[in-house]
């Protein structure tokens, strides 16, 4: 078959299951997959419509992102290292002192101890083969949660970058944590992301969503996270905003399932699987609380608020653990599957 209607077809098929899985579920990460081998698909292409056009073009373009690829595979160990230290370096310069303000170092230091015990183990037990397949399954689960954790970055980043084209129902602003009665920067973030696409939708859809601002009084807090939420949008932009406040919930599922109880009250909705809701939250935890919401059978947008570029890691990290968390039963059947082969590949 000729090579071109093979790359047509694969990108016509990757396309339309990126298409078909962003509706029903856009927090997947077979989303983000479909969308990978479909863009792949169409680089191939583009580079064999090239190099039957201009053979010598197509090499000049190609070597340069080939020995790039190549340069990372072979010092992606020194780069890693290099761009951990330096992230906890500034973190510990602005940040407090935190085992979660750790968390890429001790991920990081935590492979490595993991690989040289490994590679003892190998050196001095590698012809039993019990170690074998321990082995075996040790670096096909670590191998597993490495593509996994790149997934669900992708994911996360087509999440947050592709445009609603849906006129929203509801604006759901989850909260953070508050310094006495005032938000912090970082929920300041969530707000300003929320109200500015409240008036994209004005604009565009010539439609104003109701915003519903989420979150109870923790501890430490004078006032509820909704009620200081409310205060800096008025402070800020002014009254003039169709809101609910939602000042009882916890977590980001009650965030959700709260908001929708106060929407079915106001506004006599069923509930909110039958209404189209953005979330607006953190960038890096935009992903897990679409994956939250999907869990109560509810589509949701995203709606990303701008973070301190170096806080991302430790802050996805820690999601990336609970999205884990999340999806345990489906994790623990793929090691359980990657155990078997482990076993498979010795025995038989």
């Amino acid at each position: 078959m000729d090579i071109y209607i093979i790359l047509i077809a694969s990108i016509l098929f990757f396309t339309i299951s990126f298409i078909f899985l962003n509706h029903i579920n856009p927090t997947s990460l077979f989303t983000g997959m479909a969308f990978i081998l479909a863009l792949l698909a169409l680089m191939t292409l583009l580079f064999a419509l090239l190099s039957n056009y201009n053979e010598r073009l197509a090499y000049w373009i190609v070597i340069p992102i080939a020995l790039i690829f190549v340069l990372i595979a072979v010092f992606w160990i020194v780069i890693l290292v290099t761009a951990v230290l330096i992230n906890t370096r500034i973190m510990l310069k602005r940040e407090r002192k935190s085992v979660a303000n750790l968390l890429p170092l001790i991920s990081l230091i935590s492979i490595i101890v993991v690989e040289i015990v490994l590679a003892i183990i190998n050196y001095f037990l590698g012809d039993y083969q019990l170690v074998k397949i321990l082995l075996t399954f040790v670096n096909g689960c670590i191998s597993y949660f490495i593509f996994i954790f790149l997934m669900y970055a992708f994911t996360a980043t087509l999440y947050k970058l592709l445009p609603s084209i849906r006129k929203i129902d509801y604006i759901l602003i989850l909260g953070a944590g508050l310094n006495k009665d005032r938000v912090t920067p970082l929920l300041a973030s969530r707000i300003d992301a929320g109200i500015k696409f409240f008036h994209k939708q004005k604009k565009r859809r010539k439609h104003q969503p109701t915003i519903i601002l989420c979150g109870g009084q923790g501890p430490d807090e004078l006032i509820s996270e909704a009620l200081a939420m409310k205060n800096y949008v008025d402070e800020t932009y002014g009254t003039d905003y169709p809101i609910y406040l939602e000042d009882k919930s916890t977590t980001t599922l009650e965030n959700i399932a709260f908001a929708e109880k106060i929407a079915q009250k106001q506004d006599g909705i069923h509930s909110f699987k039958e209404s189209n809701i953005a979330l607006a939250t953190s960038d890096y935890h935009l992903l897990r609380a679409g994956k939250i919401a999907q869990t109560m059978k509810i589509s949701t947008f995203g709606v990303g608020g701008k973070t301190r570029f170096y806080y991302i890691p430790t802050a996805f990290i820690r999601e990336f653990i609970g999205y884990v968390v999340l999806k345990k039963r489906f994790h623990l059947i793929i090691l359980l599957v990657i155990l078997l082969l482990s076993i498979a590949q010795y025995l038989l």
